[in-house]
Parts: structure tokens; sequence; C-alpha cells
């Protein structure tokens, strides 16, 4: 293993050492970081508060130019809210950089503690979702799904057609879940004012923030934007499979908690934004646990094999901890909780 990391950092340095010349850092010196995403590998840079964001994999099935676009878009975009890191450079897709890589700010701080963050990751949302929208012909390559909750059903059905088969899952589990998937289906169709739409994030775990030392909160993990209903945002920052994912900065909000954030959001949005979004906050819970699910089942059958997805590119914490928490949310007592919940 060290082995390995000696070579991926020799390998990226090198193929790095042109851009970061042009930046003015000639002696280039790389650190890799305790890897804890599943995308990504971060790497430090000696002297500079960068960081080197190198793709492991696209989640969205991507090609390494179209992600890289994304990527560069993300952050650019996000950037004027102050809650998100600054672009630094981009190295593009070359035969050393088969995925590229990007540099980006390096947030000092330190993961969210508990609940009580909750609020401060509530108001970096809100800072995102609150950013004026462009003209509709300049938002690409960022997504904009016509019917984000189709959206959502489409992708989580074609997940669950691959991957539930082989789950393992107990009759009465697929039961529950083909059940939420047909409610998610006729909630699609039959909705008809989605709500507003902003810039969102897609990935708003409790891990993919740093807590400054001021107390403010920074999203840092710029992978999967898309224009879509900043509800599915909060939604994912809160519920338990969502929220308990990092091993870092895992959490289970009790509702409380879950009424805190939400308040603390809507103080910080445009009222407009606050009020077409407040009808839509359960569904949404509802439809992200879904997806959420589905990931689920594609990380614990890809982990398994070598490839991109293998849980041994990821630090042995970090992959002990995501067997662990993926286990405990496909456990049918964790799947009939999930169902009661959307009654409450």
């Amino acid at each position: 293993m060290l082995a390995a990391m000696t070579d991926d950092v020799a390998r990226l340095t090198a193929a790095l050492a042109p851009l970061f010349h042009e930046l003015g850092v000639d002696d280039l010196h790389l650190t890799k970081l305790d890897a804890h995403g599943v995308s990504h590998d971060h790497f430090a840079v000696r002297g500079q508060p960068w960081l080197v964001r190198a793709p492991k994999l696209s989640q969205l099935d991507l090609g390494a130019e179209a992600q890289m676009a994304l990527q560069v878009a993300a952050f650019e975009r996000a950037a004027p809210s102050g809650a998100s890191p600054r672009l630094i450079a981009t190295a593009p897709v070359t035969q050393a950089l088969p995925l590229g890589a990007l540099i980006v700010e390096r947030i000092e701080g330190a993961a969210p503690d508990g609940p009580t963050h909750l609020p401060a990751i509530a108001r970096a949302l809100a800072g995102i979702h609150a950013l004026p929208l462009p003209e509709p012909d300049a938002r690409p390559p960022i997504p904009e799904p016509t019917a984000p909750f189709k959206a959502l059903a489409a992708r989580a059905h074609a997940t669950f057609e691959t991957y539930l088969p082989g789950a393992g899952l107990s009759r009465a589990a697929t039961r529950i879940v083909q059940e939420r998937m047909r409610w998610l289906s006729d909630f699609a169709s039959q909705h008809v004012d989605p709500g507003p739409v902003t810039l969102c994030v897609t990935d708003a775990h409790p891990g993919n923030f740093v807590i400054r030392r001021d107390g403010r909160a920074v999203f840092v993990d710029l992978e999967k934007p898309a224009y879509n209903l900043p509800g599915l945002d909060l939604a994912h920052a809160v519920i338990a499979v969502a929220a308990g994912w990092d091993p870092t900065a895992g959490m289970q909000p009790d509702a409380a908690a879950r009424d805190g954030f939400v308040k603390a959001w809507m103080a910080a949005v445009p009222a407009e934004i606050a009020e077409r979004t407040a009808p839509l906050i359960l569904a949404a819970r509802q439809a992200v646990w879904l997806r959420t699910f589905g990931f689920f089942l594609r990380w614990r059958t890809e982990s398994q094999a070598d490839g991109p997805w293998s849980a041994t590119r990821l630090g042995p914490g970090a992959a002990a901890h995501f067997r662990r928490h993926v286990e405990a949310s496909l456990d049918d007592e964790a799947i009939r909780s999930a169902a009661e919940a959307w009654t409450a």
C-alpha cells in the first residue's frame, strides 16, 4: 500500500510539474491526504494554500473531459457565494493525467462535529442556492433536469434494476423499496410545480463541509452540481443514510436538529426560494433516500472488485466505516424505520 501511494505521488508530481511551474512553484512537493472520498484523491501542496483534486472515477459515469468541464464550471460558479473553495488552475486530460486534475484553494478548518454545526452547513448551502441563475443557454455543462423528481426516479430505477436483484435483501425490505419507488414515480408524474431551481451541490452530506475557525461552513466537494431543487440538498444533509456516510463527520440528526437546520436555511435564502421549497422538503427526503440507497447498493457490489470503485483505493479506516454504514443502512430494521419516518 505504501509503495503504491508513493508511486501515485511520484506520477502526479511529474505530470503536474509544468503547470505548477507556470504558477510559480518549481519545487513541487505533494503529500497524499487520507482518502475518505470515493471519487477523488486529495494532495496537499507544500508551501501553498492549495489542494490537488485527482479524480478516480465519475459517479455520473461521465467521460474524463466531460467530468472535468462539469467540475470546473461548478467551482467557478459557486465561488461568488463564499461558501466553496476558489479554483486555482486546471490540469487538462492527458496521457499522463487520464482523468485530469484540479488545483483548488485549501480550506483551513475542521470536520463538522455533530448536529451543532448543522445551522452553519445550512447557511453555506443557502449562500450557494441564493446565487443568481445564469440564462438557460449559459447553464451547461451543469445539467438541469426539466422534471427533477422524474429524473431522480429514472436514475434510481436504473440503479435498482442493476443492483437490487443481487442485494440479498429480505422479501419484506425489497417490497418496501419497490413500494417507495412506485411512490416516487407516482409523485413525479402528478406533481405540477417542482419548486424553485437553484445551483445545487447534490452531495451535501456533512463530510463534504469544512468548518472554519470563525464558525462558517464551506462546501468543498463540487463534483456533481446541478441546477435543481434546493430541497434535495437539504435532504442529503440530514437524512440518516446520507448524514452518517463520512467517517470523520458522520452524524445522525434527530428531529429537532433537522428542524433547526431547515429554519437556518430558510432564514438565509430569499423568501421566494424558502416558500416554494417548504412544501417539498419531506418529499425530497424520500427521493434522496432512494437515490442514496441505490448508491449504497452499487458501492457494496463495486467496492468488492478491482477497479475504480474498489475499497482498496480508500484508507482502511474509511473503507471499514463505509462498509459498516452501508450494511447498517441496508438492514431490514433501518429500511422499515426510514419507511415509517416518511409518514411522520
